[in-house]
Formats: C-alpha cells, sequence, structure tokens
C-alpha cells in the first residue's frame, strides 16, 4: 500500500506563507530524497540537503537527473545531525520537516 503525502498539496502552500526562500541559503534537515526540496528549491539561491539515510541521500542525487538546472545550488549529504557537527557553513534558513 503506498501512503499518499500531501495529496493537498499544504506543504508548500505553508511553507510559502511562512518562509521566503527567495536567494536564500538553506538547509534542509531530513531531506530524504527530496520530496520536500524540489517544492521550494527553485526559488533559493542554495539548498543544503541532510539525511541519516545514505540510501535516501542517493535517491536525492539521482533525482538531480530531472532537476538539471538546480544541479549547481542543490547538494545532498549523508550525516545524522544528532550525532554530527552541523555543516559549516553559513544559511540563512533551516528546514525540518517529517524528522522527529
Amino acid at each position: 500500500m503506498t501512503v499518499a503525502r500531501d495529496p493537498e498539496g499544504a506543504e508548500p502552500r505553508v511553507l510559502g506563507e511562512l518562509a521566503d526562500f527567495a536567494g536564500k541559503d538553506v538547509l534542509e534537515i531530513g531531506s530524504g530524497e527530496g520530496r520536500l526540496t524540489w517544492r521550494y528549491a527553485e526559488r533559493a539561491r542554495s539548498v543544503h540537503g541532510i539525511d541519516a539515510s545514505a540510501t535516501a541521500v542517493a535517491l536525492a542525487r539521482a533525482a538531480l537527473d530531472e532537476h538539471p538546472h538546480l544541479r549547481a545550488r542543490v547538494t545532498f549529504e549523508a550525516m545524522d545531525v544528532t550525532a554530527s557537527a552541523p555543516p559549516a557553513a553559513t544559511f540563512d534558513a533551516a528546514l525540518l520537516a517529517w524528522s522527529l
């Protein structure tokens, strides 16, 4: 059985209401396979997605083939933020969804 996450499209709508990603450097914690990343990455200056699952990160990286125009500004890294230091880069916004 496949479960549809956010079939009403509430996430991108609410994200747009709560945060302006335009021109921002974004850290996405728990980025998984990039499900949410692609919903806001067009507006961001850069996105660094991190996830504890190396498998999910591999799927996200593979999905970059479907978004070649974002390849220069979207990166994914396998990292467990509960056991590792956060990335050394500076970010304008941090996003955490479905990760608790």
